[in-house]
């Protein structure tokens, strides 16, 4: 029965969170109806989200409005990697451009969703964070032979760079040569619109740079690296790229 009891409580509140964030005013009489409670417990509920740190301001009397004031917040998000990855990028590429129109926050919304992460995980997206840069927009002559990669492809890749497995590719140079190598995505780097892989390549035991969309075929191959210093990487990479 306490079990129970505790349920009903928490699906209670969750629904009381969901009704607040779906809209800007609700009276005190539509929230007892939709969740078929009284007043008294009501009243309770939004007295225990205040006390959990939800901004909620109310309208005194039996009839007053509810509302969630200036600050929203983000419940229940669970990410993968790869949404990790995604986000970060998003956020990276508007941080890189350096509009003074709706980005002067980036910054403190990176920290925000940084220490949104259980404890546990902050270390692995910090080590994301770290292995993702962005520099300055290609040169136009470059850009314009530029075309992405299909998507499964930039699956492989992404796979092998999130999980750090071998990554073997089929890999056309600028004068159409074709070979095969095996890889170790240890970088990713936009150098807008263009995508390049930091790897060490085993065909020949050193440092390469490998434009995403001459990779024609890339596909997992068995086995995992381990992190090679940065500095490894230093010469191949233009000094203007920034981490983000």
């Amino acid at each position: 029965m306490t079990n129970r009891s505790f349920s009903q409580r928490t699906d209670r509140r969750s629904r009381l969170i969901g009704l607040l964030q779906s809209e800007e005013y609700w009276q005190t009489s539509q929230l007892r109806e939709h969740l078929g409670i009284s007043q008294r417990t009501l009243m309770r509920e939004l007295a225990g989200l205040r006390e959990a740190g939800y901004p909620i301001e109310s309208d005194r009397g039996r009839g007053g409005g509810v509302r969630l004031s200036g600050r929203w917040g983000i419940e229940r998000l669970n990410l993968s990697h790869r949404e990790v990855v995604e986000l970060i990028l998003s956020l990276a590429i508007m941080e890189n451009l350096q509009s003074p129109l709706l980005t002067v926050n980036l910054k403190h919304i990176k920290q925000k969703l940084f220490q949104a992460f259980p404890q546990k995980q902050r270390n692995a997206v910090s080590d994301i964070r770290k292995r993702i840069m962005v520099g300055n927009n290609a040169a136009a002559n470059i850009a314009t032979h530029y075309h992405s990669p299909c998507q499964t492809i930039s699956e492989q890749i992404a796979e092998a760079f999130l999980a750090r497995h071998y990554l073997e590719i089929a890999y056309q140079a600028e004068n159409a040569d074709m070979t095969r190598r095996v890889i170790e995505v240890h970088f990713i780097l936009l150098n807008w619109p263009i995508w390049y892989i930091i790897a060490w390549d085993h065909l020949r035991d050193s440092t390469r740079v490998f434009r995403i969309d001459r990779v024609k075929q890339a596909t997992i191959a068995e086995g995992h690296f381990r992190p090679r210093p940065k500095e490894t990487f230093s010469t191949i990479y233009a000094p203007f790229f920034k981490t983000i």
